[in-house]
């Protein structure tokens, strides 16, 4: 293991530059994982990673080592505190950072029982929180639009809190073709959407359209899902959420898992990890509200 404590390191410089750079992390097919959950995320996928930088705090904490250990054969660098926290791009490093090849996105089947597309999502931290929720729900396969926020950035990885490795993400995807050659009902979350999201038979593969943060889904994209349902199914998860914290019991919509009770279908999962019934792992939380998972600005979408 090689110890550097120069900025002038050309290992450590290309390792600067690839974490400040979109433009550079997208010409290299390369991403930054800043932290031990990421790295766990990405090695519990089945990769490995091309390069690690650790600290000497890293180096000591046995749960760390081990990550480093599951990495081999990738180079690992020890860094200077100093360095390791200028090339960190977190307020509380935990001390460990790849260097990994971005995943490839692969086509999606036109019977995939549950996809989620995102048109032109701006904010990184609004794509991460969907992509967690995707992930949390059972969903495989995300597709976004050329003007969506670049999903391997920082902000959205840690959003995404290792999320990413467990789907299948496409970008720059042609939404409306999709939408128009899926075989289930692809659901337009639109602010004057004919339906209600619990009124829904959500047991047959859906396709959820979430559009942008003020413009929505654009009308061709509109014009191309099979239903519009409107967002007060959102609205309530999230006054369900404050009802909660102000001590009251949330009530639990029908399409809602109960005890003892069929398993919901990946749709209906979706539904409950946004609706705030479920935690970022998928876990029930309704006797929970300390826990409760909001959606992501969900609720500052048009409606």
């Amino acid at each position: 293991m090689k110890s550097v404590a120069s900025r002038e390191n050309p290992a450590y410089k290309a390792m600067m530059k690839l974490a400040a750079s979109g433009s550079e992390r997208r010409r290299n097919g390369e991403s930054v994982l800043d932290g031990a959950h990421l790295l766990a995320a990405f090695l519990e996928s089945g990769r490995k990673p091309e390069e690690l930088m650790v600290d000497a705090a890293a180096l000591a904490d046995p749960g760390i080592a081990a990550l480093v250990g599951q990495s081999a054969p990738a180079r690992v660098t020890l860094l200077s505190d100093a360095l390791f926290k200028a090339l960190s791009t977190v307020q509380s490093p935990t001390g460990v950072i790849a260097r990994v090849r971005t995943p490839q996105g692969d086509a999606v089947p036109a019977d995939a029982s549950l996809v989620l597309l995102l048109e032109d999502i701006q904010d990184p931290g609004n794509v991460g929180t969907l992509l967690r929720s995707a992930a949390a729900a059972g969903a495989r396969h995300v597709l976004l639009s050329a003007q969506c926020a670049f999903a391997w950035s920082p902000k959205v990885l840690r959003s995404a809190m290792g999320a990413h490795f467990a789907l299948n993400i496409v970008e720059g995807a042609d939404l409306a073709a999709f939408a128009g050659s899926y075989g289930g009902t692809s659901i337009a979350l639109a602010a004057r959407g004919e339906r209600s999201l619990y009124d829904l038979d959500l047991r047959r593969p859906s396709a959820f359209i979430v559009g942008n943060e003020g413009a929505g889904i654009s009308s061709a994209l509109l014009a191309g899902a099979t239903v519009r349902a409107h967002m007060h199914a959102m609205v309530c998860g999230y006054l369900r959420e404050m009802r909660a914290r102000a001590g009251g019991r949330p009530d639990r919509p029908s399409c809602f898992q109960t005890k003892g009770g069929p398993q919901p279908s990946p749709a209906q999962s979706l539904l409950q990890v946004w609706a705030g019934s479920t935690d970022h792992r998928g876990r029930r939380s309704c006797d929970r509200p300390d826990q409760f998972q909001r959606p992501v600005r969900l609720c500052s979408w048009p409606l």
